[in-house]
């Protein structure tokens, strides 16, 4: 309501300033023929400055409200944009034309705000002054006023077709743009620079970048031609108007069918009025229009369906069942697992192996409810493992976030909301193979401040691991997953941590994936994974007494373990 009230008094200000300097005229007219005394001049003068005053004024406040507002309403739709996205489903970030749709989703969301404001300033400023100048001019002579709805509705009719043209760069543009992205990412991110400076390609992902940024800017070229003839068109037919006007305005005062006062009031506001005009169309009608089709994705992404399916604890001590399931990724026909028939007893530990690739981490995921079968179903009791709650839940995945925030930050944040306890985030970093008091780059020890983003010490992947370890481990839970959780840690170092795993995981539900079979006999139970398909059940020594996967992977691993 502030940014509204702003808007309209400013419009107000600018017609006060044409009657105002029509009442001084008129004065200087009456002085001249010394009709009135120096006084009233003075008088016209001083109601001058201040109207001037309240512009500039309302000009600030206005300029400053701006600001203000953007932020205001900028936080408003990042929050709605990270509600939406907080809803999706973990398979939905597989699907590469869901990707480029939540793209341009979040590209018009920040076109949103200025949209907005505009859409305000059209209606609340910009509407009223050109009412208030139109009732002025139809007081002044009626066929003024219509002048400037004459020229004012084809250019409105003009930007109208821009709306289309602009929708469709939007669609074309949001995959090139994307590539380009991601190909200057591998240019300059921190993660991949070493590896593409040290294989020298460099000049190769310059050379896609340029070619993606090529053929964006060719879609861009198109439309802003089309753009540039409708403005030329646009300042034709403002050029004609305007010297309508002027025309209409001289015969006027010849024909004393106005006062001086009156013809040099609005010759004076007559630049403003058609540089308002010009400005509203050329460019905030303009802009909006262009960008229609951005906010128009965003409005689409909030407003999808949500499911309000509610989510249920997870009922305690009971079993995890998969019946039949099979799951492919989006926008492929290969079935990523199939065939799963599974039963996981409460406070069992279960370990899923297999080679890369043969479908471990994608059934763990259907496992924990992030995918949603593609037939057959999860459930925890008799609830859908889509429907359960993840809050008693820990998880410690391979590919771990590296939160630049300090090392007690990095650990808690599996459980943000809970009352610190130090003690408890210095026994995660034991129980993680963190060592406190020797390990030489944590000097403010637990307060550390972690990653070079802000200033804070760097560290190696093993390092990073038994931290994203520690997370896991200090989020209370009665079901724990560690999806590939030693892959960056020697094999030796892995065996410790599996042993403390082992005393974690006593009185919970566990499952370790991994490809690395020398720890994983503590396990209750091991399943092999091939291609997707569960082809080995049974316990380390069970296993091993037969031929078959396990045993063959077992055995050329063995040499890592003696």
């Amino acid at each position: 309501m502030i940014y509204i009230g702003i808007s309209f008094f400013q419009a107000i200000s600018w017609v006060l300033q044409v009657l105002v300097l029509q009442w001084f005229f008129d004065k200087l007219s009456a002085f001249s023929m010394n009709e009135i005394n120096f006084s009233q001049i003075l008088l016209t003068l001083s109601g001058l400055a201040l109207i001037y005053i309240l512009y500039h004024v309302m000009d600030g406040l206005g300029n400053c409200y701006e600001e203000i507002f953007g932020l205001s309403v900028a936080k408003h739709l990042n929050q709605l944009t990270f509600k939406r996205i907080g809803k999706l489903k973990a398979a939905e970030f597989e699907d590469t034309k869901r990707l480029e749709f939540i793209n341009k989703s979040i590209n018009g969301s920040a076109k949103m705000i200025w949209v907005a404001s505009t859409l305000l300033d059209i209606i609340f400023y910009y509407t009223s002054y050109f009412v208030f100048m139109s009732w002025y001019l139809f007081t002044l002579k009626p066929i003024l006023a219509v002048s400037i709805v004459a020229v004012f509705v084809p250019c409105i009719l003009t930007q109208l077709v821009r709306v289309s043209a602009f929708k469709n760069l939007e669609d074309e543009s949001a995959p090139l743009r994307r590539e380009y992205e991601y190909y200057e990412k591998c240019l300059t991110n921190k993660d991949s620079l070493k590896e593409t400076r040290l294989l020298g390609v460099t000049s190769f992902f310059s050379q896609l970048y340029y070619s993606s940024l090529e053929r964006l800017n060719s879609l861009v070229f198109r439309v802003e031609l089309k753009k540039s003839l409708i403005n030329f068109t646009l300042s034709i037919g403002t050029v004609i108007g305007y010297g309508v006007i002027l025309y209409m305005l001289f015969t006027s005062v010849m024909n004393r069918e106005i006062t001086i006062g009156a013809f040099a009031a609005v010759l004076a506001s007559i630049a403003n009025l058609y540089r308002f005009m010009n400005k509203l169309i050329s460019e905030r009608i303009a802009w909006a229009t262009e960008n229609i089709g951005s906010t128009e994705n965003f409005l689409d992404f909030i407003s999808e369906p949500i499911s309000n399916q509610s989510v249920l604890p997870r009922p305690q001590h009971s079993d995890i069942k998969l019946k039949d399931v099979r799951f492919k990724y989006p926008m492929t026909d290969r079935w990523a697992v199939q065939g799963i028939n599974l039963t996981i007893t409460d406070k069992q530990t279960l370990a899923i192996v297999g080679e890369n690739g043969s479908g471990k981490t994608t059934l763990c995921r259907v496992i924990m409810g992030l995918y949603h079968p593609s037939e057959g179903e999860v459930t925890y009791g008799d609830v859908r493992a889509d429907r359960v709650s993840h809050d008693n839940m820990s998880v410690v995945f391979q590919n771990y976030c590296r939160y630049a925030m300090s090392l007690s930050e990095n650990i808690r944040i599996s459980q943000i909301d809970e009352q610190v306890v130090y003690g408890k985030v210095e026994s995660a970093c034991k129980d993680a193979g963190i060592h406190l008091g020797h390990e030489l780059f944590l000097k403010e020890g637990i307060h550390t401040k972690l990653g070079r983003e802000f200033g804070g010490v760097d560290l190696s992947g093993g390092q990073w691991q038994r931290i994203a370890i520690a997370r896991g481990l200090y989020r209370t839970s009665e079901f724990i997953v560690l999806d590939e959780p030693t892959a960056a840690i020697d094999p030796l170092e892995e065996t410790r941590l599996y042993n403390d795993f082992a005393k974690i995981c006593e009185n919970k539900t566990a499952i370790i994936v991994s490809h690395r079979l020398g720890s994983v006999k503590l396990a209750d139970r091991i399943i092999v994974m091939k291609a997707g398909r569960i082809v080995q059940d049974g316990t380390h020594e069970q296993l091993m007494a037969q031929e078959g996967e396990y045993r063959t992977m077992y055995s050329a691993q063995e040499k890592w373990y003696s």
